[in-house]
């Protein structure tokens, strides 16, 4: 073959050493589109948070600028960290229900607050 780039046949071997298990066409990011696996590579590397984020945009179908802001505020590690009680107060389809319903944590980097000074009263606006 003819005609890649050098940037290119080094995103390629670093897409090969990111996931060398030979069922890789089952997995999901064998569907994601190619500069979504490079956003994977270049932010991500923990094979198994690798590996969740491939998940989670395929499953929700994340655009890559999606893809990037969940990278940069660490969705793997809030997803699910709600303490709750759901399990032993409601019934098991219930409170997986519930539990799914509370799992995508909401995300309000983009509200403009006024920050706070040290001696904890806010500031006039």
């Amino acid at each position: 073959m003819r005609g890649f780039s050098p940037r290119n046949l080094k995103y390629m071997r670093s897409l090969a050493q990111a996931w060398p298990d030979a069922e890789f066409v089952q997995q999901p990011a064998a569907q994601l589109p190619w500069f979504h696996l490079f956003t994977l590579m270049d932010k991500v590397k923990d094979p198994l948070q690798k590996n969740w984020y491939a998940c989670k945009a395929l499953q929700h179908g994340w655009s890559r600028q999606v893809l990037t802001m969940q990278i940069e505020t660490s969705a793997y590690t809030r997803a699910g960290s709600a303490v709750t009680n759901f399990r032993e107060t409601l019934p098991p389809a219930q409170s997986d229900l519930a539990r799914e319903a509370l799992k995508d944590p909401y995300v309000f980097d983009f509200v403009a607050l006024p920050k706070t000074p040290k001696n904890g009263t806010l500031s006039k606006l």
